[in-house]
């Protein structure tokens, strides 16, 4: 019995011992850290309960908005205009009603390695929004770099 318990647990530490040694720990290559603190695309959509269950809870349904940016790299300034698609499936024109400016969700495009943080009381990006103010994002580059974005709702049809 003892010599079993003995021989699983050398087994065991040789399989450890083979992972741990096969782990590369020097002589990688340098890469530079990405400089990139852009914002390159604004999209938005609308979310909404589709009347249906699953396992007990609501469906939420959503509607991908129809956007068109215009990006001033200079000033960090995005204006976008949206327009809300006509009714279709879940997607009932009485719902399509209810679309307003000031509870939409917005997600971005950011630069490789980039993070993206709201300020000055803007949402977190994946919360309902009111988009009749401007919105402030900071996004910070994989070297550190941080820009501050405006985006503007210039315009907004349903």
């Amino acid at each position: 019995m003892n010599i079993k318990i003995l021989f699983r647990t050398a087994s065991l530490l040789s399989a450890i011992m083979i992972c741990l040694s096969a782990c590369l720990k020097k002589d990688l290559p340098e890469y530079p850290l990405f400089d990139g603190n852009e914002i390159t695309l604004v999209s938005a959509e609308h979310r909404f309960n589709t009347g249906r269950m699953m396992n007990g809870q609501p469906v939420v349904g959503y509607q991908k908005l129809t956007t068109a940016s215009q990006i001033d790299k200079a000033n960090g300034v995005i204006n976008v205009s949206i327009t809300v698609p006509g009714a279709s499936g879940d997607f009932t024109a009485a719902e399509k009603t209810k679309v307003t400016q000031s509870n939409l969700w917005f997600y971005c495009n950011i630069s490789t390695a980039a993070t993206i943080k709201a300020i000055n009381g803007t949402p977190s990006l994946g919360d309902p929004t009111n988009a009749t103010k401007p919105l402030q994002f900071e996004v910070t580059a994989a070297n550190g770099e941080k820009r501050t974005w405006t985006i503007n709702i210039t315009s907004f049809t349903n």
